[in-house]
């Protein structure tokens, strides 16, 4: 992960290394894989007995406390970067996956905080806590690559970012992202990128079709009783979307089940009625369609591939499942701001590196196996074994083969991704060609 010798460059160049002191970078860096080892954060007593069980170093609970400092935050913010930028990846490429360049995925999660971080970590509002994080999550689905790992403000919304991050997009990706990050700045940005995405369509979108010669708004109550009437339960249309300039786009139309549609309004009214407002009518039919847009060629990706593919996003809710359940990020009792923000980066910090070696490690086993590793079974397991990677920053290089060869054995053994019945799963989904 880190040698010593990394450590204290990196603690240099933040500030966190001024003076000789008994708790070095090398120890604060151990003392918090010690205590991201577990889910429950541990007291400020615990560690000081573990710097003198495992270091012999002599320390009080609030020199440990004082060493949680602006200065600690920015040397572990330093090391994400490095582990970020230091990324080994092995390129997965199989059925329409081959048909591009990246397959960039992202999502955020939020979590509320104590109420007196809110002067750094605003929250969302409403009946929710005064303050909350948000931490936003990008990642290439082909390489395993993590394009971004940041942290913002719960009250930020999603949108803002998929603007700020505009930059980011290289010829022949395709972007998959929620409805959170709709933008048709984004999306025409996308494009002029040479790029392509797959997203939902927003419920307020107007959308256009061509209709004797000129484009007119779609009357989606008319395409609700066509394909009630004749049955269908899916179509495709050549559509434009947004004002000036319109986007053209290929929409595909899913028509709900009726006890799905009743169950998506109760869900919405609840929330409208929360927010002081009633749903449009609308809102009420175009709510009774899955509607997906994609900029992708249809003889790359036909109709029945896009709905498929956009499930794939939810990948990155398993994530951020493991983070919650397995990570325990958002496990928070009251203490100094800077010592939660360096107990979060850290375990962001086990993240990536767990990740990496996932991700390393899941072609390989691909072209042998035929089967995906499930990330979740993995993540549990590194996280369960946390004390082996501790001991190869104790231990250096000979520690290291070892845990290799550990990682090698152990992945082969019920680590694998299963099928769920009546369902295609990731591994079809991702490989199939269409």
């Amino acid at each position: 992960m880190f040698s010593s010798e990394e450590l204290m460059d990196a603690a240099i160049k933040t500030g966190f290394k001024k003076r000789k002191s008994k708790l070095n970078p090398f120890v604060f860096f151990d003392l918090m894989m010690y205590e991201s080892s577990f889910s429950e954060l541990k007291s400020l007593n615990q560690l000081a007995v573990e710097a003198q069980s495992s270091h012999d170093i002599g320390i009080s609970k609030q020199g440990i406390d004082k060493r949680f400092n602006n200065q600690a935050v920015n040397f572990l913010k330093l090391l994400i970067e490095k582990q970020l930028s230091g990324q080994l990846t092995s390129q997965l490429d199989s059925g329409w996956l081959n048909f591009f360049n990246r397959v960039v995925i992202k999502d955020s999660t939020r979590f509320e905080l104590p109420e007196q971080y809110s002067e750094h970590l605003p929250g969302s509002g409403g009946a929710a806590s005064k303050a909350g994080a948000c931490v936003q999550f990008e990642f290439d689905l082909k390489s395993g690559q993590i394009i971004d790992l940041s942290l913002t403000a719960a009250n930020r919304p999603d949108v803002r970012d998929s603007l700020e991050a505009l930059e980011m997009v290289q010829s022949n990706d395709l972007i998959i992202r929620d409805l959170g990050y709709f933008a048709f700045k984004s999306f025409l940005n996308i494009e002029k990128k040479k790029a392509f995405f797959i997203s939902r369509l927003r419920p307020k979108t107007i959308v256009y079709e061509l209709k004797a010669g000129e484009l007119r708004q779609m009357d989606f109550g008319a395409l609700y009783r066509r394909m009630k009437k004749y049955g269908l339960t899916r179509i495709e249309k050549d559509v434009c979307i947004g004002n000036e300039p319109k986007i053209p786009v290929r929409l595909i139309i899913d028509l709900l089940p009726d006890e799905v549609y009743q169950q998506r309004i109760l869900k919405s009214n609840k929330t409208h009625k929360r927010k002081g407002y009633t749903s449009s009518e609308k809102f009420k039919l175009m709510s009774r369609f899955n509607l997906s847009i994609t900029n992708v060629p249809e003889d790359i990706l036909p109709i029945s591939a896009i709905p498929l593919i956009y499930k794939i996003r939810w990948q990155i809710e398993l994530v951020f499942k493991i983070w919650k359940s397995v990570l325990g990020v958002n496990h928070i009792r009251n203490m100094k701001y800077t010592r939660w923000l360096c107990h979060l980066y850290f375990k962001l910090l086990l993240m990536i590196v767990n990740w990496n070696i996932i991700m390393s490690k899941r072609p390989l086993m691909y072209q042998k196996t035929g089967k995906l590793l499930s990330l979740f079974k993995c993540f549990k397991t590194l996280f369960d074994n946390t004390y082996r990677l501790r001991n190869v920053l104790r231990h250096g290089l000979q520690e290291l083969s070892h845990f290799w060869v550990w990682i090698d054995q152990l992945l082969y053994r019920n680590h694998w991704l299963e099928k769920k019945k009546n369902k295609l799963s990731s591994e079809e989904i991702m490989h199939s060609m269409y």
